[in-house]
């Protein structure tokens, strides 16, 4: 299972990194209802001498590592050189397509959604559902932390960009984009590249995992250091560089929109 409720926290992971209860509680800047709850995220990362790690860590069950995680649901198509294959199904090394070209695939980290999580702290509370974009392409199954590719001619003159990363969460529209939680557990994914990349899942343009703008003070230095643990293929969180196009939300892309 991927959330494990413990009285304390456990695995010997998590223990080098150990803090008192109330340190927990805001292990990551974040209040949480529930200090005991982890989550299990099994990480795979390409080394410099072409081998791949495999680890597994257990974390606070918070935003700050769930979203390294749960971005794709298993059976998602990622396109590569060699065609779209599942989520699942990838292993570091291989070469992935992203807007820049191929390149390879870094880290892969997965968790499990469970439907009905009875912690408030825990972001994995559903699961969303895009139309493949696409000939051959199964419906899209998305974590709640997946950023979608929103392009727009506006943008080219007020950002000098044409395109932005937004929520996919803050597309649900009851029709196209549908907010569901599906009645058992479903495997989730995340994939880091060399740099900040945008890849295609199902047709869809979506960004590859970014921590974005990660402070010390703003999550801790616990969960900092868990998270460059994590990431075996950075030797710091400023590794991965800089975003391949600006994060926004959608309140903000509409107003530029109506300018």
């Amino acid at each position: 299972m991927a959330l494990t409720p413990t009285v304390t926290p456990s695995g010997e992971d998590y223990n080098a990194y150990a803090v008192s209860k109330d340190q927990v509680a805001t292990f990551d800047g974040q209040p949480r209802r529930d200090p005991s709850l982890t989550r299990t995220i099994e990480a795979a990362a390409y080394l410099p001498d072409r081998s791949v790690s495999e680890s597994s860590f257990t974390v606070p069950a918070t935003p700050t590592f769930e979203t390294c995680a749960s971005a794709f649901a298993q059976g998602t198509l990622i396109s590569t050189v060699m065609g779209p294959i599942p989520v699942e199904d990838l292993i570091p090394g291989d070469l992935v397509q992203t807007h820049r070209g191929p390149e390879p695939l870094l880290w892969k980290g997965s968790t499990s959604y469970l439907p009905n999580s009875a912690s408030g702290s825990t972001s994995l509370t559903h699961l969303l559902r895009l139309p493949g974009d696409g000939l051959d392409q199964g419906d899209l199954l998305l974590g709640p932390a997946a950023r979608l590719v929103i392009r727009q001619e506006k943008f080219a003159e007020l950002l000098n960009c044409d395109a932005v990363l937004a929520p996919a969460s803050e597309y649900v529209d009851g029709d196209r984009i549908l907010r569901i939680t599906p009645p058992g557990a479903v495997r989730l994914y995340h994939l880091a590249l060399r740099r900040h990349g945008i890849l295609r899942a199902n047709g869809h343009e979506l960004e590859s995992y970014h921590p974005g703008r990660v402070s010390e003070t703003e999550i801790g230095a616990p969960a900092r250091a868990m998270l460059l643990k994590m990431f075996e293929h950075v030797t710091d969180l400023d590794g991965f560089g800089g975003l391949a196009l600006p994060r926004s939300s959608r309140d903000v892309i509409d107003t530029l929109r109506a300018a």
